[in-house]
């Protein structure tokens, strides 16, 4: 049923405008307005999160804080000097982080992977899944590959399940045609309770 609901959502990148997905991982993952989330997650910290994040979602609670995605330096690739993002999301939020991510002028219905990015010696580094070739203290989490519509945009909110605790990460967003990042935003702060 994942995969299927994977395909469609791939399928239908023109149509993301303000879905909600709740995300266990970047193949595990649930569109809270599609017949397919109406079972949710087994495990009781999956299904807990869900039901915060509805919960969430159904008060409209204001996000506290806001942040823009901007074209890397020489490190990375930019798609056009107009390619951006936004992200506006709770500063902490239980048993994840929720936010409402907007990605404008990057490459018309093209995949593009979410990833948060740690740092040995900041917080959350380890609580993210897997390290990174050739430098296994830092890790990282590709959490969802997206896909923007015919006008090189993406809209959408997201929940994302993550272990309890302080974290201090980067967000990127990467090409999944050559993993190069084409939006960042380096180190910012939120709390998962």
């Amino acid at each position: 049923m994942r995969k299927l609901l994977l395909f469609a959502l791939l399928l239908s990148g023109g149509n993301l405008s303000a879905q909600q997905i709740a995300v266990f991982g970047e193949k595990d993952f649930f569109v809270l307005d599609s017949n397919g989330a109406s079972s949710g997650p087994k495990e009781p910290d999956h299904a807990a999160f869900l039901d915060d994040y509805k919960s969430d979602l159904a008060l409209k609670a204001p996000y506290e804080e806001a942040m823009d995605l901007v074209s890397p330096p020489a490190w990375g690739k930019t798609v056009s000097a107009a390619t951006r993002g936004r992200i506006l999301y709770h500063a902490s939020f239980p048993r994840g982080f929720a936010c409402h991510l907007t990605l404008e002028n990057l490459l018309p219905d093209h995949d593009y992977i979410l990833t948060l990015n740690g740092n040995p010696a900041k917080a959350g580094n380890s609580l993210l899944l897997t390290p990174v070739a050739h430098n296994e203290q830092e890790r990282y989490y590709d959490f969802l590959i997206v896909r923007t519509d015919a006008h090189g945009r993406y809209d959408a909110g997201l929940g994302i399940y993550l272990k309890p605790g302080a974290y201090d990460v980067r967000c990127y967003v990467k090409d999944t045609a050559d993993f190069k990042i084409v939006l960042y935003r380096d180190f910012f702060k939120f709390t998962v309770r």
